[in-house]
């Protein structure tokens, strides 16, 4: 897992602008470990940024369907240079095997998120009340 240490912003025409709150865990890309292997899905290479804010996304932080959370990081990955077949690959992955990743979630997004109670607090205090 990897930690948000400073607020990360993401702008876009077409999904707005989102931010990964400063604690927030992410595992970057949940590719199988014998894909990991080929640089093209190193979580730490290209994906990086677009798979943790698609974590986001499957966390609910912005209150996206799971559809709208895939294509996101199709887009994203193409915005931060990945080819656009790797970006098809990564959104068919997704997209076809997600499912169970984004159910476990739904309704999830507590403290086990975020590296510190601190952290989950402060996210909590900037969030508008539901009415």
């Amino acid at each position: 897992m990897w930690i948000i240490w400073q607020e990360c912003v993401w702008e876009d025409p077409m999904f707005g602008r989102i931010t990964l709150p400063i604690g927030f865990r992410t595992d970057l890309a949940s590719t199988p470990q014998f894909m990991r292997a080929s640089a093209e899905f190193d979580p730490t290479g290209v994906s990086r940024l677009p798979a943790a804010f698609h974590d986001g996304a499957y966390a609910r932080l912005w209150g996206w369907t799971k559809d709208k959370a895939d294509l996101f990081l199709r887009s994203a990955l193409i915005v931060a240079g990945a080819k656009p077949e790797l970006a098809e690959m990564y959104y068919q992955g997704v997209n076809l095997f997600g499912a169970a990743s984004w159910l476990s979630d739904e309704g999830a997004l507590e403290a086990r998120d975020f590296d510190t109670q601190a952290h989950y607090e402060a996210w909590v205090s900037t969030q508008t009340p539901k009415t």
